[in-house]
């Protein structure tokens, strides 16, 4: 039975007129896509033109082509208009909250200039001959070294002493004024 359906399905196929069709919509496709390319078809020579195709056989392409394709004058500006109009629009996956606060991760990239002050916590303290040296790890438990006058997210290392660490943080209130505060950070074991 599965023979006979396949005999059947390929005579099928082999159809003039299954032929003639199939040939049509693959020489319309190629009219378009030459059209939208910008390329002339050479396939079919003009009587009235040896050398190559007439001029009148672009135009044919060019009214298959929707209205706004990219690639022709009218598609260009339709994407240069969308493009403005969506450059005002917000971002769905930022936070609008923290974006306006400037909590930690808005505008930065890593590293101790995105450590905010709250949320690390002192490790250990190192003294070395260029001064000392304070380990402290952030929420995600990394480790970081600051020495004093190193940039943090909101503020800077003011002081490192051998059992604390002075960070001075510029905070903003609700009505927008900036003020600073110092926020202190103990170790209770003794600096090395």
């Amino acid at each position: 039975m599965a023979m006979v359906l396949l005999g059947a399905a390929a005579m099928w196929a082999q159809s003039p007129q299954i032929i003639q069709h199939v040939r049509n919509n693959v020489q319309t496709a190629q009219k378009t896509w030459n059209a939208q390319q910008g390329v002339v078809s050479s396939a079919a020579p003009s009587a009235a033109s040896p050398a190559g195709p007439s001029a009148a056989s672009v135009p044919d392409a060019n009214k298959l082509l929707p209205k706004n394709v990219v690639g022709t004058a009218a598609g260009e500006e339709h994407m240069v208009e969308s493009a403005k109009r969506d450059a005002n629009r917000r971002d769905p996956f930022l936070s609008p909250v923290v974006t306006r606060m400037g909590g930690p991760g808005a505008g930065c990239a890593g590293g101790k200039r995105c450590l905010a002050a709250d949320s690390i916590s002192l490790r250990g303290i190192v003294r070395s001959h260029d001064g000392m040296i304070a380990v402290v790890v952030n929420a995600a438990n990394k480790a970081y070294f600051l020495r004093e006058n190193d940039p943090i997210f909101n503020g800077f290392v003011a002081r490192i002493t051998d059992d604390s660490m002075v960070l001075r943080e510029t905070v903003q209130d609700v009505l927008g004024r900036k003020s600073t505060r110092d926020v202190v950070k103990k170790l209770f074991v003794p600096a090395v």
